[in-house]
């Protein structure tokens, strides 16, 4: 039933007829199938006032308005959110990464259907901002971290609001949440796990310990140039530059679970940029771009190659971390001393062991102690806001203390930064003779047992062939395309521009100051 005689809308009736209750239903402007809003009313009058009161809430948005076909099933919060998460993933203007997909999914499993705090099973007609509220409330009691909880809610809100766009939700919920701020929510958004700076001998023990030439390289690497891990691990050969110490940081590869295939992607934030390098450290990148055959495939050109082809059942493109952690990283870092000590204060980051991504923080501050300024550093990680280096890298800057030879160096301030950055190498590699030698593809091998060989896959040939144990006594070199590629004549000539400099080059002025106190 259409508008009626004066000004009314909808209609009302007796159901069950002769039952004395009343029954209102919404106009068809408003609902094309003109459900009946909730209850019964004892009589017409009454019916007509609940009518008129409900169809003003909908006109002036304090209610929603009924969307979907009658009887159909109900969609619930973890649909709406799964298929968010498949439009934003199918996207033809700006789809998700696949790590991303991998955190929102993460987000739906173990935050929003929690088993303590099961939103998902919840139908989106019946969420409202108390039902989120008391959502957030039994994640923070069920032992939710804040980081987590916040996760889980961007990802819902976002989710909530695609439903709007689509015309399947009246009003998001989400927005009616109002979050107030006191000491005790900051001091839970503070990061507990403060990041740790390596010295500078600290690092010449990292990099020097690893057996392989290409471990030692990733280490500088990503100490020096403060790359991210995917993206040092995707490197092409052709991003070396040949005429200058740079570096294209322009491509990640990253596994498609519901593909079963590897992608390329952009790199984090989508900010592709040139990296300086020190002199030396890019001649032996250099000598290693020259060893690699590339191949006519994904992956045919990575710099830094992996030893296994397949692990859990995945086919292996780049270097996976936990392989390469537990082969180099957690020995490297157990030779350096840098495995954390439970017994220091809460808040010291030496109470922790030193993570990879700790070395970001070691570039950042090899701009800083050279001169530069936090944008320059800004600039060396990709960061797209300043504020990013400052909160989380340059608190960093307080571990100098344990670093005497570095806190003296200052460098002058006329300088780009490429010419400072060479300038700290070779103040670096003058204390620590050691860990610049690690660019060396022909340093002798230490005295202490070789580690244990890495066995590939049987149903694929390796990239690398391996060490194995034969009647022969004595150590046996470790065997791989780059080492046996770098017994040429070429690679030998490579080689020697490693410890040469280029032509022309200029020479910085060192200013040793007393420390700042």
């Amino acid at each position: 039933m259409g508008r009626q005689r004066g000004g009314t809308e909808g209609s009302v009736r007796e159901h069950p007829v002769g039952s004395g209750l009343w029954q209102a239903r919404l106009p068809g402007r408003i609902d094309p199938h003109r459900r009946p809003i909730d209850g019964s009313f004892p009589s017409e009058v009454v019916a007509r006032r609940a009518l008129n009161e409900a169809i003003a809430d909908i006109d002036r948005g304090r209610q929603l308005k009924p969307i979907g076909r009658p009887g159909t099933s109900k969609r619930t919060v973890a649909m709406v959110v799964e298929d968010y998460i498949e439009d934003r993933k199918a996207d033809g203007l700006d789809p998700i990464a696949n790590k991303t997909v991998m955190d929102y999914r993460e987000a739906l499993r173990n935050v929003i259907s929690h088993p303590r705090a099961n939103l998902g099973r919840v139908p989106t007609s019946r969420l409202d901002s108390p039902a989120l509220d008391r959502w957030l409330r039994d994640l923070s009691t069920a032992g939710i971290s804040h980081g987590r909880i916040h996760k889980g809610y961007a990802v819902l809100r976002a989710a909530l609001a695609w439903e709007v766009r689509k015309g399947r939700l009246g009003l998001n919920p989400a927005r009616e949440v109002r979050r107030t701020s006191t000491k005790r929510g900051r001091s839970r958004r503070q990061t507990s796990d403060p990041v740790l700076l390596p010295s500078w001998a600290e690092l010449a023990r990292l990099a020097e310990h690893p057996p392989l030439w290409e471990d030692r390289l990733l280490i500088l690497l990503i100490a020096w140039a403060g790359l991210r891990w995917t993206e040092a691990v995707s490197l092409s050969v052709t991003d070396v530059w040949r005429d200058r110490a740079r570096l294209s940081v322009r491509r990640v590869l990253a596994w498609s679970p519901d593909d079963q295939t590897w992608d390329l992607e952009d790199v984090k934030g989508g900010i592709a940029a040139t990296v300086p390098l020190p002199e030396p450290l890019w001649r032996a990148l250099m000598a290693l771009a020259a060893s690699r055959p590339v191949e006519d495939r994904l992956g045919g050109d990575l710099l830094f190659r992996p030893l296994k082809v397949r692990r859990l059942g995945v086919p292996t493109m780049i270097i996976d971390h936990t392989d390469w952690s537990k082969r180099v990283w957690h020995p490297a870092r157990a030779a350096a001393g840098l495995i954390g000590d439970p017994t220091l204060p809460t808040l010291d980051p030496r109470r922790r062991a030193l993570h990879i991504k700790d070395l970001r923080a070691y570039a950042a501050s090899v701009v800083v102690d050279s001169g530069g300024t936090q944008y320059e550093a800004a600039a060396l990680l990709r960061h797209a806001d300043v504020m990013t280096t400052n909160r989380f890298y340059a608190r960093a800057q307080d571990e100098r203390s344990h670093d005497p030879a570095r806190a003296l160096l200052r460098i002058d301030t006329d300088l780009t930064l490429p010419q400072r950055i060479d300038a700290l190498w070779r103040a670096w590699a003058s204390a620590f003779p050691a860990g610049a030698g690690a660019l060396d593809p022909q340093r002798p091998e230490p005295a202490a047992a070789p580690p244990d060989r890495i066995e590939a896959h049987d149903d694929a040939p390796g990239d690398r062939a391996v060490e194995k144990k034969g009647p022969k006594k004595g150590p046996q070199p470790l065997l791989t395309p780059s080492s046996t590629a770098l017994e040429s004549e070429k690679t030998v000539a490579l080689k020697g521009r490693i410890a040469g400099g280029s032509p022309g080059a200029r020479t910085p002025n060192l200013r040793i100051k007393s420390p700042q106190l």
